[in-house]
Formats: C-alpha cells, sequence, structure tokens
C-alpha cells in the first residue's frame, strides 16, 4: 500500500492502459472534464505503459476494459514491480471477489465496476492518489465473505483485544500510509510499527494489510468509495 500523500498537485497527470482503442477515448474524455487532471499518455498494454512512464510524469494509472484477469493483474504487477508508490486504478466488468482479491494483492490501489458514473470516477482517481484504499462499497460485503471476515452489524470480537495503539496504526494503515509514514506520524520506529502490525494480524486472524484495511473499512474506521 503506498504512502499517503497530503496535498493535491494544480494538475494532476494520468497514464490510461486500456487494449480497447475506444475505451480509451471515452476515459480521456471524461478525466479531462475536471480542468486538473490530464491525461499524459495511453498504452495497450503492460510493455507500452512501461515506456510511457519513462517518458511522462504520470501519476495516476488507469488499467481498464481487461476482458482476461489475469492479464489485467499481470499488467498490475508489471507495473507496481517497476514503480511501487505508483498509484494503480482499475476499471473492470467483473467485480467477483476473488478478482477484486487478486487485483488488490497485485498493488492496485482501487477497483471499480465498469458502470462507475463520471463523477465516482474522478472522485476515485484523487483517492487513489492520496494512497487510499478505493473501493465501491456494495463491492466490500463480498469481499469480505471471500477473505473469510465476518460482514455482519456486529463486530469482530477480536477487535476488541487491539491496544489503543494497535488501533490507531490499523487506522493508519486503512488510510494508506507506509510503515515509515506511520511511524513518522506516531512518533514510533518502523520496527515498533512493524512488530505491531504482527500482533494486528495475529489478532484479526488476517495476513495481508488489504484484509486488515477491509477490516477497517467495515468498521468505519476509513470509508470506501460510495455510488453517487
Amino acid at each position: 500500500m503506498m504512502a499517503k500523500r497530503n496535498t493535491i498537485p494544480k494538475e494532476l497527470n494520468i497514464l490510461i492502459v486500456t487494449p480497447r482503442g475506444l475505451a480509451r477515448e471515452g476515459l480521456r474524455l471524461v478525466v479531462e472534464q475536471d480542468e486538473d487532471l490530464r491525461v499524459v499518455g495511453f498504452a495497450a498494454n503492460a510493455d507500452a505503459a512501461l515506456e510511457s512512464l519513462r517518458q511522462t510524469r504520470a501519476q495516476v494509472v488507469i488499467v481498464a476494459h481487461y476482458s482476461d484477469n489475469q492479464e489485467c493483474v499481470a499488467c498490475v504487477q508489471r507495473l507496481k514491480a517497476t514503480e511501487p508508490v505508483l498509484p494503480v486504478l482499475i476499471i473492470s466488468s467483473d467485480i467477483r471477489p476473488d478478482h477484486v482479491q487478486a487485483a488488490l494483492a497485485a498493488g492496485a490501489t482501487g477497483y471499480l465496476p465498469q458502470d462507475a458514473e463520471p463523477d465516482e470516477l474522478l472522485r476515485a482517481i484523487y483517492t487513489v492518489y492520496r494512497g487510499e484504499l478505493m473501493l465501491r462499497a456494495t463491492i466490500v460485503p463480498r469481499l469480505l465473505s471471500h477473505l473469510g471476515i465476518r460482514h455482519s452489524g456486529d463486530s469482530t470480537p477480536a477487535l476488541d483485544d487491539l491496544t489503543h495503539r494497535e488501533r490507531d496504526i490499523l487506522v493508519h494503515l486503512a488510510r494508506g500510509l507506509s510503515d515509515q509514514d506511520i511511524a513518522q506520524t506516531l512518533f514510533i520506529s518502523v520496527r515498533t510499527v512493524q512488530s505491531h502490525l504482527a500482533h494486528i494480524y495475529a489478532k484479526l486472524n488476517v495476513h495481508s494489510r488489504t484484509e486488515a484495511a477491509l477490516i477497517a473499512v467495515r468498521e468505519g474506521w476509513a470509508s470506501p468509495m460510495e455510488h453517487p
């Protein structure tokens, strides 16, 4: 999960990656409705995207409309291997929880259904740029269920076992802060943050930052993207 950015630049540069030509132009028209967003490049695949990143100063990448989820995930993995802090937003017609989980595990910062409205997409771009996990609220319950995390009106009992410091760290994790950023924010060492995270994972019976972040989302400690 990428470090949180507290400020948005006057002009945010966007790279669009999609194998569909018409989708590229449609996304450009939507993105550039916002005068502070500028599409600086297009790419049909990961190789072209990496080349475009070398030539532009793209600050957010949109990966969209892949018909094969494995190709989409592979594209994200390639991008994140080269640019680990680069925000990647996926737009896909496939919102099955295992596919969403695979994309997030590959390093995607957000995931939008293909039926997203223009305003929703624009908000999502700013959300992932800030380093915040972005999911439409309707996706979260199924994803939690897929991960084996209860999504009911009741809190996970293990949450009561978290110390005040562990709760603080979980909130910061869900908001996109890196271990180093959490350490700086809370005036503790990175090693201490990592120790607390190990305790959090054990208490919540999860194995990744994404799973822990989703629990924080469910509890209302961090917010998913709401449908407009």
